[in-house]
């Protein structure tokens, strides 16, 4: 009890803190460094950050813009250079909740790291990175991007995938996989994305017990009695559950590959919003992107062959995984989809209408009643303790 008290405290000092930070770091007027807003996009800051000189870039223009998970813009670009006439770019969001969330799990910093680590030759199609720069002290950071919108398709994520385009976007995530699987560099460049504090895990247990400890929202009827009662699982053996994980191979991983942070170019995929990579178990990808994004009818039937034909493509990289080990384990982490399809619709409309959040519920739902997914996983911690 002691240490659950203590782990509790952490995690809400963690969360003040960085309520404080963000708060104090809004209060402040922009003077230099990382912009904290589209406005703050000037063309003197611009060329400084993609290594112009002054003068190089005559204006900036924004065509277009939200904010979600981060503030997004779409910006014309006029200079005498070659670089690109349109841009994309993301700062922290606008929204003050949205901001602190960002800074608590450093979905900002991760997504630098994540591009930095990526480079200029990735092993999979990723939107050309221009700018990729983070301020720890102020949790800031500032991404500039090629911006695909005259070349790509995007979808959302009641849209569904075709077996052909599940089985390039698997392939896709085994030549990531295979290219970072086990890297030292988990101890070098990504080390940000090898290791969460004490504080982190506390946090997200909190937001873990809030959200599936009684699940009400608009949602609810979709969701077995039975499942809502093992889903707990997630906070009453979180320890063992991230123990068991850690113990598997790590590679760098998306975390988040449903249909609306992919793209489609003549068939090919390509991958955007790198906001929670992290070192992991490469399988969760891909159980995430197809319980997510393969109608379930259509899953069914082909996702043994997807996992198969995973391993084969993470073979031709020289990384040898065990089938039958790698199928289980898909059956087991497809409740890590159920706990983020959950989570995000009981956090309500804020997070994703409510249409998108229902055809994610029905989704995993689906897929872990179909695999008795959280029995399997009960059954794998056992084992590793």
């Amino acid at each position: 009890m002691a240490a659950q008290t203590f782990g509790t405290l952490l995690g809400v000092g963690l969360a003040v803190t960085e309520a404080a930070r963000a708060g104090l770091d809004r209060s402040i007027s922009y003077r230099a460094g990382i912009p904290l807003r589209i406005d703050d996009v000037t063309s003197q800051w611009l060329a400084g950050a993609v290594g112009l000189p002054p003068g190089a870039i005559t204006s900036i223009d924004v065509l277009d813009q939200d904010s979600g998970t981060a503030a997004r813009a779409r910006v014309a670009v006029t200079s005498d250079t070659d670089l690109p006439e349109t841009l994309f770019v993301k700062l922290p969001p606008r929204n003050y909740l949205q901001h602190v969330l960002m800074n608590v799990f450093r979905l900002g910093i991760r997504e630098v790291v994540a591009y930095r680590a990526l480079g200029d030759s990735p092993p999979i199609r990723v939107p050309r990175c221009h700018v990729a720069q983070a301020d720890r002290l102020r949790r800031r950071s500032a991404l500039v991007l090629e911006d695909l919108s005259g070349t790509a398709e995007f979808r959302t994520c009641v849209d569904s995938v075709n077996q052909a385009e599940a089985e390039a976007v698997v392939d896709s995530m085994a030549d990531l996989h295979g290219t970072y699987w086990e890297t030292a560099c988990f101890e070098g460049d990504l080390q940000p994305l090898a290791h969460r504090s004490a504080s982190e895990i506390r946090v997200a247990d909190l937001i873990r017990r809030r959200f599936i400890a009684d699940i009400t929202g608009h949602t609810a009827d979709l969701i077995p009695g039975d499942t809502k009662r093992r889903c707990r699982i997630f906070y009453e053996r979180s320890g063992d559950i991230d123990a068991f994980w850690a113990a598997q191979p790590r590679t760098l991983i998306h975390g988040d590959p449903h249909l609306g942070n992919l793209f489609f170019e003549s068939g090919g995929p390509g991958f955007l919003d790198w906001q929670i990579a992290s070192a992991g178990v490469g399988i969760r990808d891909v159980a995430y992107f197809a319980t997510a994004s393969v109608e379930p009818e259509l899953l069914r039937v082909i996702e043994r062959a997807l996992v198969e034909r995973y391993v084969g493509r993470l073979a031709a990289k020289g990384v040898h995984a065990d089938p039958e080990r790698m199928w289980t384990l898909y059956r087991a982490v497809i409740t890590e989809m159920f706990l983020a399809a959950v989570c995000t619709a009981e956090a309500g409309e804020r997070m994703q209408p409510f249409e998108v959040s229902r055809v994610g519920v029905e989704r995993a739902v689906a897929g872990v009643t179909t695999h008795d997914s959280f029995a399997v996983l009960e059954e794998l911690i056992d084992q590793n303790r």
